[in-house]
C-alpha cells in the first residue's frame, strides 16, 4: 500500500472509530481542546506567513484551518450528503485534511531554522508539523467524522471553493471591458500566425536533440497491458486511482513523450530546477546535467467519469531575450504535457501549457473531436486546437516537437520510441514524503525553501509583459507558476486544472 493509501485508510479508521468510541481521552474537555488545537494551528499559520513560506498547493478553506482544497475536490462538494460513514465523504475530507497535512510538512521544513525553533517552542514536541497534524486529526474527528450530523458539515460543503486566479479587482482597475478588446486582437494575431506554422519541420541546418525517457522498473508495457493496468487499478470511493510509485512509474513511463528540442544556446536545454547562489541570495536555476522531466498524476471529470491524467513537466534555465525590446524572455521556462486517459484506459486527449499558463493546445485522439463552443463566436479564448493526436503504432511514441528559445510546441507526431542519439532523460519525484519534488528544494548554505512562493509563483521569473497585460487580472503574467495555480487564458477565464476542462468542447463522433 503506498504512504498515501495507508494514511488515507488511518483517517477511514479514524471516522469508525469516532462512531464507537463514547468519550476518547483527548476529549476530556472538548471545547478547551478545540481551543487549543486552533490556537496552534493558528501560531504556526503565523509563522509560515512571517517567513514566507507558505504553500499554495492546496487553497485553505474558512473556518476549516486543517484542510485545504483544490478544484478537483471542491468539485465534489454540491454532490455530497455527509451522511455519518458514508465512504464518498469520509474518503472527501481524509483528502481535504491529507492537503493539509502535506502543506505543513512542507512549510515546516522550509521555515528558517530560527523561526522554527521558535514555534517549536509554542507547540508540543520537537516536530511542529506534527504537532500541528495532530491537532488537525482530533478537530476532524470531532467536528466531521463524528457519528451524527453536525452543522459544520453542512458548514463545510459550501465553505469549500474552488481556488480562483484571477484578480477581479485588476480587472476593474484595468477597465477590463475595453482592454480585453486590445488583448484579444494581440492574441488572435499570435494564434492565426502560430497555427499557420504548426507542424512545419524544423530549419534544415538545425540542431535537434532528441530526449527519451528512461526504462521504467519492471516489465515494460505495451498498449494494451498500460490500459488494463488502468482499467485494474484501485480506485476510492470518489473514483480517484491509487497507484503505487513503481506501478505509476510504469505507466507513466509508457505514456511519456519522446521531446525533440531545437537547440541554438545552454537555455535550450532541459533539466532539474534547483536553488543557486546569487548577488543577492538564491536565485532559481535549472541544472542541465542531467535531464528530468517532474511526474504528477492528476484526474479530471468527463461525461459523468472521473479520468485520471498524467502530467509531466519540462524545465529550461530560460526563455533566452532575444533583445531590448523582448518582454517574454526571462529566468526559468517550463513546458508542461499532459496525458488523460479514458474509461478503457487509453489516452483520450492530450493538452499543454507552458508552465507559466500560457499557450494552451488541445489534441484530442480520435473519435473525439473538438466541437463549437460560445467562445468561438465571441472575444473570449476558445480551446485551441491545431489537430487532433496522431496514432502511435507498436515502437512508437508520440513526439513533441519544441521549437529553440520560445520552446513553442511546433508540432506533435507519432515516431520511433528511441534512437540512437537520444538523450535518457528521468522521469522526476513520485509521491509524498520525504520527497516533495520542487515544493522543498536545498539552499545553497544549507536550509530549504520551495521553488515557488506563497502565490504559486517561482520568484525572479517575472517578465516585462506583466506590465502590459495586468488588467486580465492573472497576477505576473509569463512568471512560472506551482500545479493548481494555472489561469490559461487572458480573455474569459479558465484554469489548467479545471475538473470540467474538456466538458462541451470536445465530444466523440456521433
Amino acid at each position: 500500500m503506498t504512504a498515501r493509501g495507508r494514511w488515507l485508510a488511518l483517517l477511514v479508521g479514524v471516522a469508525l472509530l469516532a462512531g464507537c468510541a463514547a468519550t476518547p481521552a483527548w476529549r476530556a474537555e472538548p471545547a478547551a481542546e478545540q481551543r487549543r488545537c486552533r490556537e496552534r494551528l493558528a501560531a504556526f499559520d503565523a509563522a509560515v506567513a512571517e517567513a514566507g513560506v507558505g504553500d499554495a498547493g492546496g487553497a485553505r478553506v474558512p473556518g476549516f484551518p486543517y484542510l485545504r482544497t483544490d478544484r478537483l475536490l471542491a468539485s465534489f462538494a454540491p454532490d455530497l450528503h455527509p451522511v455519518p460513514a458514508s465512504p464518498r465523504y469520509t474518503d472527501w475530507v481524509a483528502r481535504l485534511r491529507e492537503r493539509d497535512a502535506v502543506a505543513r510538512r512542507i512549510e515546516a521544513a522550509n521555515l528558517p531554522a530560527p523561526a522554527r525553533e521558535r514555534l517549536a517552542g509554542r507547540l508540543p514536541g520537537d516536530d511542529p508539523a506534527a504537532a500541528a497534524n495532530a491537532c488537525g486529526e482530533r478537530l476532524l474527528a470531532e467536528e466531521l467524522l463524528g457519528p451524527e450530523d453536525g452543522p459544520a458539515r453542512t458548514t463545510l460543503r459550501q465553505a469549500v471553493a474552488p481556488p480562483d486566479h484571477y484578480v477581479d479587482t485588476w480587472r476593474v482597475l484595468g477597465l477590463y471591458p475595453l482592454t480585453r478588446v486590445g488583448i484579444a486582437l494581440g492574441y488572435a494575431r499570435w494564434r492565426d500566425g502560430y497555427l499557420e506554422a504548426f507542424g512545419e519541420p524544423f530549419p534544415a541546418r538545425a540542431e535537434v536533440r532528441r530526449y527519451v525517457p528512461e526504462a521504467p522498473p519492471g516489465e515494460a508495457l505495451d498498449g494494451e497491458s498500460a490500459a488494463r493496468l488502468v482499467r485494474a487499478a484501485p480506485r476510492g470511493p470518489l473514483g480517484l486511482l491509487a497507484l503505487d510509485d513503481e506501478t505509476f512509474r510504469r505507466l507513466a513511463a509508457y505514456h511519456a513523450p519522446v521531446f525533440a528540442i531545437e537547440t541554438r544556446g545552454h537555455d535550450d536545454h532541459p533539466g532539474a530546477p534547483v536553488w543557486r547562489r546569487g548577488p543577492e541570495g538564491p536565485l532559481p536555476a535549472v541544472d542541465t546535467t542531467r535531464p528530468e522531466v517532474d511526474l504528477r498524476l492528476a484526474h479530471t471529470r468527463f461525461r459523468g467519469r472521473v479520468l485520471p491524467q498524467l502530467v509531466y513537466t519540462l524545465w529550461f534555465p530560460a526563455r533566452t531575450r532575444t533583445g531590448a525590446f523582448d518582454i517574454l524572455g526571462g529566468r526559468l521556462d517550463g513546458v508542461v504535457w499532459r496525458v488523460t486517459l479514458g474509461e478503457d484506459g487509453r489516452p483520450l486527449i492530450h493538452d499543454s501549457i507552458h508552465a507559466c499558463g500560457c499557450y494552451h493546445l488541445f489534441f484530442p485522439v480520435p473519435p473525439l473531436r473538438r466541437v463549437e463552443v460560445p467562445a468561438d463566436q465571441d472575444l473570449r479564448e476558445a480551446p485551441l486546437t491545431p489537430g487532433p493526436a496522431p496514432r502511435r503504432e507498436p515502437g512508437e511514441r508520440l513526439v513533441v516537437r519544441l521549437a529553440a528559445v520560445s520552446h513553442y510546441l511546433v508540432g506533435v507526431e507519432a515516431g520511433p520510441a528511441d534512437a540512437p542519439e537520444a538523450t535518457a532523460y528521468a522521469l522526476g519525484p513520485v509521491g509524498e514524503p520525504p520527497r516533495y519534488g520542487r515544493r522543498s528544494l536545498a539552499l545553497p548554505g544549507g536550509g530549504r525553501r520551495s521553488l515557488f512562493g506563497p502565490a504559486g509563483i517561482v520568484p525572479g521569473t517575472q517578465r516585462p509583459e506583466r506590465f502590459l497585460l495586468w488588467p486580465a487580472g492573472i497576477r505576473s503574467p509569463g512568471a512560472m507558476r506551482q500545479w493548481g495555480t494555472h489561469a490559461t487564458v487572458f480573455v474569459g477565464r479558465r484554469h489548467f486544472d479545471d475538473p470540467f476542462l474538456f466538458e462541451g468542447a470536445f465530444e466523440p463522433d456521433p
